[in-house]
């Protein structure tokens, strides 16, 4: 009990030094409002980040630009990559959120959203006189660029509300951003289509009207519940549950608007039930509770009390430690929910042990000899402050891992952006449906690709890095098939580079706070996600933009029709992938070597990594 008591003390500790430190960084702003429950602040940040992922609705309205501004397909690439660069790069948003609360942030958000895309609306519209390319270039940034504001408020708001389910939370909140586009889609089809410069107007405005009353549940959410983490799982199992059924109910309706002539009436009813089912996640809370309490009572009745004598007899050594044991987790849960509003957290004698580790040096991990971590590479040098950003730079795993990131998202963008005019090339009359299954596989991809990484990692003991490239290889098989452009493949094209996709996105930050610890976390992850955009502006510039207007100019007109218009573009990109496949299969063997019995990441994983960090505050 004496090694239980000094756990438990030092673990207070820690909480309590990572609160104090967090409130005294934030200015003073009033509290408007009472907390709500964790769960309704969890289903609301899910509705925000259904409004982060605006980007992917660029294919959508870029014909507009093109014809309504006068650009060709190399002012569309570079407009594209403004749009990637604004999305991508939240630093500004990170730093914000040290001194300001959550809701400050995603105001900041709305309000970015707001003039950047109204501006564009007011070009697009001819309401306002055009301007140079380069301020189209900076107002498609402003705008794109709110979403990161939306997003690190939503992150921020869950995550000190569930330290022991952090990646399930996380992963559900970038399903939802995987899946705004096929929700913005469908209100342009069922209210605005074919005047794609209203959609503009849609984007605009769409996310002030949803996100104004969300933000008065920004923040600690109550009720932490203190029946444990089985009933957390559920809620998250449903929750996840009503996430995939809303997916599949938008990939049945974008399939059905595709090979069917759907009326606007019939696409109003369509849209109508879409919110409905949003709607879903606010009854899973009462409904998680309900089945635990149900399961727990027929779990009583089936117990025979005979048998439980006899097994209470049986050893009254291994009793006397369960009970030992069970005291000391009562404690800690007594204890948590006393001194922070019920927030519970569980620990074991390993995670002793690794505190014991992370007071050693980190550069092991560096320098190559094995170093321990658990299935889901919580290493050594998780949470240690000795892990310095100049170290993190210099280590060659960070630089696979970044050049990984480079060459296979960059890929992934540069498709997506151009998914327009590669339908129009291949005979296709609009490109709306393609951009909708594009977001619903983004969303399958970040859902699925967290819950696989977490079966290799901790059933099977391999490097999340080694989904990495796996996805990776998926993206490389979607590249050649958008080559071919044979009848239909561009259907199996986009589940494909889409999927994959989505997976680094899910896994990707995961293992990069894996592999360099917490401390730098949002440095680290900010100055990686800078390597999408930049790809995406080598491809596009370089590659994707020169080609088309080659061909289209061989054609002998401003578009391109046919193969030839990609072909190139994509067996390029294919082969980026593989590149990229080959650098994580390279960062896997290099980190296979660390791996801890599959009990100790689910003794303390996740209840250690949000204890020794303040990256989710970045």
């Amino acid at each position: 009990m004496g090694e239980s008591q000094k756990l438990r003390e030092s673990q207070k500790m820690r909480d309590s030094q990572i609160r104090v430190s967090t409130k005294s960084m934030h200015w003073h702003f009033p509290r408007l409002w009472k907390r709500h429950n964790r769960w309704t602040v969890l289903i609301a940040a899910c509705w925000m980040e259904a409004l982060t992922g605006l980007s992917y609705d660029f294919s959508t309205y870029s014909g507009s630009l093109k014809t309504e501004l006068g650009y060709d397909q190399r002012h569309i690439n570079k407009l594209s990559v403004a749009k990637d660069l604004g999305d991508h790069i939240g630093i500004i948003a990170g730093l914000l959120c040290r001194v300001v609360p959550g809701w400050v942030i995603a105001l900041i958000g709305t309000t970015l959203i707001l003039c950047g895309y109204g501006v564009l609306w007011l070009l697009t519209s001819h309401t306002i006189p055009a301007v140079s390319f380069w301020l189209v270039c900076i107002i498609i940034y402003i705008g794109t660029n709110g979403s990161t504001f939306i997003d690190t408020a939503a992150l921020i708001a869950c995550l000190s509300n569930f330290p022991s389910n952090q990646a399930t939370a996380v992963g559900l909140l970038k399903g939802f951003t995987g899946i705004c586009g096929a929700i913005f889609n469908q209100l342009y089809a069922s209210f605005l289509a074919p005047d794609t410069t209203s959609f503009i107007l849609l984007i605009a405005i769409g996310p002030t009207v949803v996100v104004g009353p969300f933000i008065l549940m920004m923040g600690s959410g109550t009720d932490f519940n203190p029946e444990g983490s089985e009933n957390d799982d559920l809620k998250f199992q449903l929750l996840c549950g009503a996430a995939l059924l809303v997916g599949a109910y938008m990939l049945c309706v974008t399939l059905v608007q595709d090979f069917l002539t759907v009326s606007k009436a019939i696409n109003i009813i369509l849209t109508v039930v879409l919110f409905g089912m949003l709607l879903l996640p606010l009854a899973v809370p009462r409904t998680a509770n309900w089945l635990y309490k149900r399961g727990e009572k027929e779990a009583n009745t089936d117990l025979e009390e005979p048998l439980l004598v006899d097994n209470i007899s049986a050893d009254e050594g291994e009793d006397e430690k369960y009970d030992g044991d069970e005291d000391y987790n009562h404690d800690i849960d007594n204890d948590d929910e006393s001194e922070y509003g019920g927030a519970t957290s569980e620990a074991s004698d390993d995670f002793a042990n690794e505190v014991q580790v992370n007071g050693q040096s980190n550069a092991a991990l560096f320098d190559g000899p094995k170093v321990s971590r658990g299935p889901n590479n919580v290493s050594a040098a998780t949470g240690s402050s000795e892990i310095t950003l100049s170290k993190a730079f210099r280590s060659l795993n960070y630089w696979l891992l970044f050049f990984s990131i480079l060459f296979s998202m960059g890929s992934g963008i540069t498709a997506f952006n151009n998914l327009g005019q590669v339908a129009e090339a291949q005979g296709y009359t609009s490109a709306q449906v393609f951009v909708s299954m594009v977001n619903i596989w983004n969303f399958v991809g970040r859902l699925g690709g967290g819950y696989i990484s977490e079966i290799l990692t901790r059933d099977y003991g391999y490097p999340r890095t080694m989904l990495l490239a796996i996805a990776q290889v998926c993206m490389a098989l979607g590249h050649v098939l958008f080559a071919t452009a044979l009848p239909g493949s561009l259907y199996v094209a986009i589940l494909f580079v889409a999927v994959g996709y989505g997976s680094l996105w899910s896994v990707f930050p995961t293992a990069l706070s894996e592999l360099f610890g917490l401390m730098n976390f949002g440095v680290l992850y900010n100055f990686g996600t800078m390597a999408s955009p930049c790809g995406s502006l080598v491809y596009s510039t370089f590659i994707a933009g020169p080609v088309y207007d080659w061909h289209a100019k061989i054609q002998g007109s401003s578009t391109c029709e046919g193969r030839v218009c990609f072909e190139l573009t994509f067996f390029v990109l294919a082969g980026a992938c593989l590149v990229a496949s080959a650098l994580s299969t390279i960062l896997s063997i290099r980190t296979r070597k660390l791996e801890l019995p599959q009990n100790d990441y689910r003794s303390h994983g996740h209840s250690y990594l949000i204890r020794n960090t303040s990256l989710f505050s970045v």
